[in-house]
């Protein structure tokens, strides 16, 4: 009965283990640096570079600001650290998948975006307002955080600084 027993919980562990830590996404765009249609924020944040992770919504309008300062960020360093935007809108009441894509196509962004299947990444960071943006150093841990629109001075001094401290 013992061995049994040892026998499922060894069994849940693995299941919970390999279910997924809930930061995998549906790839928008940029599947060529992602590495396919599905990616993970913690395998972007595993390996070893700086990372960019923008939440944002396609009905979003300090979103729709802020996406070419980030998109001109990201043309500037893009060869030195990761950039995700992370379409969190369909949980926030700020946009669809669609009007998402949209944005993304209207304002002709390209660096790496996708949409989480559910909060839990949001809920991770304690995202609870549009847009959000966190800033990883190259250890994985965050760096900072910018709650709202960001402007491409500031966006480029954090990076500048994460830059210097990796």
């Amino acid at each position: 009965a013992l061995s049994a027993f040892l026998a499922i919980v060894v069994i849940v562990a693995i299941v919970l283990t390999a279910g997924g830590s809930g930061s995998e996404f549906t790839v928008y765009q940029g599947q060529d640096r992602l590495g396919g249609s599905t990616a993970s924020v913690d395998d972007l944040l595993d390996d070893g570079v700086p990372l960019v992770l923008n939440f944002w919504g396609g009905d979003c309008p300090p979103c729709r600001f802020e996406m070419p300062a980030l998109q001109r960020v990201y043309e500037t360093h893009r060869d030195n650290i990761n950039f995700l935007g992370l379409d969190i809108g369909p949980f926030m009441g700020l946009g669809t998948r669609q009007s998402a894509r949209d944005l993304l196509s209207e304002l002709q962004i390209t660096y790496p975006a996708g949409a989480p299947p559910d909060r839990e990444i949001q809920d991770r960071y304690s995202v609870d307002a549009l847009p959000t943006t966190l800033f990883f150093g190259a250890d994985g841990r965050v760096f900072r955080r910018w709650d709202g629109a960001i402007s491409e001075e500031q966006m480029n001094q954090i990076v500048d600084a994460m830059l210097n401290a990796s």
